[in-house]
Parts: C-alpha cells; sequence; structure tokens
C-alpha cells in the first residue's frame, strides 16, 4: 500500500496576497506544516507528501532556497511544479540547481514508485513560446514529449496503480457545489480531453490530482477519480490523505486541527471552497 499526503498552493514567500479564495497566511507556513507533522506524519504511515504546485508565489533563487528549508519533512518532499513556481524564464534552472530533492532524477517531469503505486508527475505548460515558465497566459497544454514520456513510464510498470499529478484542474466547479449560476474556474476542452483521453487509453490511471484553483473538487469520470485541492494556507488549512492498493484508490480532505498561535479568520460566503462531502472524499474499488 502506498499512504502519502497531498497539499498544494502554499505561495511561500508572498509579499502580498494575490489570487485566494479564503483568506490566506503563507507567512504561517512553518507552524502550519508543524501541525501536519505532529498529526499526520509523526503518527507513522505517511510514505511522502506531494506539493501540487505554486509552492512559491514567484521564482527567485532566495525563495526556493527558503522553501528547500521550509519543506524539510520527516518523508520526501515532492513538488509538481505550478504557475507561481515558473515566474522566470529560467526559473527550472534554479529549482534544480537550489531545490533538486523535490524532483526523482533532476527532471521536472519525473515518476514516484511506491509499493503497487506509481505516481507521475506531469507539470502542466502556460507559455506558448516557452516551456517551464509562466507570465499571464491561463491556457494549459503539455508539450509533445510530454505525452510520450508518460506513456512509456505507464507501460513501463502495468501491473501498478498510476496516479497523475497535474497544476491545473481537469475539470471546473459545478453551479451545484458553488452555488452559482456557471462553472468555477472552467478548463479548456482541449486540455481536458488529453487528459481524460490518455486516462481511457491506459485504464490503470486511476486517479489525477491537480491544485491552482484552491478550491477542492471531486469527479468521477468512467474508473479515474479527478480531484483539486483547495490552498493548504487558506483557512482552514486542508489537505488530503490518498491511500493505494492494488484494488482500491482512496482520498480524503482533512485540515489542521492543532491550536495555532494566531487566529485565522474565514469567509463563510464561499465555503464552497471546501465542498460538499462528496467533494471532499471518495473511494474508487477496481
Amino acid at each position: 500500500m502506498a499512504r502519502f499526503l497531498f497539499i498544494t498552493d502554499t505561495h511561500f514567500g508572498a509579499e502580498q496576497v494575490g489570487f485566494h479564495q479564503q483568506p490566506a497566511y503563507p507567512d504561517n507556513i512553518r507552524e502550519l506544516l508543524d501541525c501536519l507533522v505532529r498529526e499526520e506524519i509523526e503518527r507513522g504511515g505517511i510514505d511522502f507528501v506531494l506539493h501540487g504546485g505554486d509552492m512559491v508565489d514567484r521564482c527567485e533563487p532566495d525563495i526556493v532556497r527558503g522553501a528547500a528549508e521550509v519543506f524539510r519533512l520527516p518523508v520526501p518532499v515532492y513538488l509538481s511544479l505550478g504557475n507561481h513556481d515558473l515566474t522566470r524564464r529560467d526559473a527550472l534552472d534554479i529549482w534544480l540547481s537550489e531545490a533538486p530533492g523535490f524532483f526523482n532524477g533532476r527532471s521536472p517531469q519525473y515518476a514516484v514508485r511506491c509499493g503497487d503505486c506509481v505516481i507521475h508527475i506531469v507539470p502542466n505548460q502556460w507559455e506558448a513560446d516557452t516551456l517551464y515558465y509562466w507570465h499571464e497566459a491561463q491556457v494549459p497544454y503539455f508539450a509533445e514529449d510530454q505525452i510520450g514520456r508518460l506513456e512509456a513510464a505507464v507501460s513501463q510498470h502495468p501491473d501498478c496503480v498510476h496516479l497523475l499529478s497535474i497544476h491545473n484542474p481537469i475539470f471546473g466547479v459545478s453551479p451545484e457545489q458553488s452555488g452559482l449560476a456557471g462553472i468555477v474556474h472552467a478548463v479548456p476542452d482541449a486540455f481536458r480531453e488529453t487528459v481524460t483521453g490518455l486516462v481511457r487509453k491506459h485504464p490503470n490511471i486511476k486517479g489525477v490530482l491537480s491544485g491552482h484553483s484552491h478550491i477542492n473538487t471531486l469527479v468521477r469520470d468512467g474508473e479515474a477519480i479527478y480531484a483539486s485541492g483547495s490552498s493548504f494556507v487558506e483557512t482552514p488549512f486542508e489537505y488530503k490523505v490518498v491511500e493505494v492498493t492494488k484494488h482500491s484508490l482512496r482520498i480524503e480532505t482533512r485540515n489542521v486541527k492543532s491550536a495555532l498561535r494566531f487566529a485565522p479568520a474565514y469567509n463563510p460566503s464561499r465555503a464552497f471552497v471546501q465542498g460538499r462531502p462528496q467533494d471532499r472524499e471518495a473511494e474508487l474499488r477496481f
């Protein structure tokens, strides 16, 4: 069995909080991670932590070094690069130089095998003219070689359960969840169809994890689960516990329970960010 924690969108180093769904406290990341270690990791049974992207608010060498220090936990931490992690054209060089421990094989696209589970970290691209760079584009896509590399990696382990980690969500937030008139954070059809097509082509891919929207969502499409996470540094400081066996996938959303040294605010008018029970937890048997 593989059992790991999924957190996302911590925006370490933010001088001023920009995009957020609930009040955000990136300056308190050390305390929040201490709670995570105490409540989950020190109890045992957690193999690693997967960060879904936007670990930092902007890519600068000193901020990346600081993040590498802050995220030095008792278990390995792996990163699926998000758009805020890639705000310089040389961002990838900075990450691989200053924080190589977040990546297997010194590559931004890599796999983590744990028991009968293989997690493929496949960061989506943003700017049409430059890979692993984000300026302002919000049209996610994959480079051609990324898809080929992913399919080859999946084929190497035909008897394993496979998961994907992609920063941009695959599905938007439905009106049934948000209570709003339309889809929140709509996803381009081409991007969604690329990912769902891969899952249909490779039925041993059973789950896709993402961040970016700072909203908990969960969609069961066919024989796979697509889940996105809220920001770990936004009230109520949520994360996911993911358990994978040869015959099941279980995802559960939890929040930090420890008493904090600061008094976080909460915006009840955006409670849909936390999701309904069906947006927070699911189990798939196969």
